[in-house]
């Protein structure tokens, strides 16, 4: 093999031009660096805001979060898709509610905003509960798992 570079810069086993160190050494610090960055900073790489907002239990479904929220009057619900709130009116949603064995699904009504209301709905703790949102226009559905403490 002709290469034009010193016999030093040159892999000594597979004879092929080696990275000299100076720049091996740049190279590493920078993936270093940039690792540390990405890993200290994961909130960056999330889409939108996790944390709820009505001091629910939140779930996400690809771009769709989901708050659920367990009151005493009933059960609401809150919907955001990539930080737009979603209105209810345009939605349909159900719970499917899983507690001992027994499972009981609850048609939610739209309520003001992107809230759903589900009211006089008791989900007792351990439960597992299934929010399955329809989109009325296009029937496209969307869904989420919870299990409540």
């Amino acid at each position: 093999m002709s290469d034009d570079r010193p016999p030093a810069l040159l892999d000594p086993i597979e004879k092929t031009p080696m990275m000299p160190f100076s720049t091996w050494k740049k190279t590493a610090a920078l993936l270093a660096v940039a690792s540390a960055a990405l890993a200290f900073n994961a909130d960056a790489l999330a889409h939108g805001n996790t944390k709820p907002s009505h001091g629910g239990v939140v779930q996400m479904s690809g771009e769709t979060l989901f708050e659920l929220l367990v009151e005493p009057t009933g059960v609401a619900l809150f919907i955001v898709d990539e930080d737009d709130e979603v209105a209810s009116s345009g939605m349909a949603a159900r719970l499917v509610i899983t507690s001992k064995g027994d499972k009981t699904e609850v048609a939610m009504k739209p309520a003001a905003g992107n809230k759903f209301e589900a009211r006089n709905t008791r989900i007792a703790p351990g439960s597992k509960v299934v929010v399955v949102l329809t989109n009325n226009t296009t029937q496209a559905k969307t869904s989420a798992e919870f299990t409540l403490k």
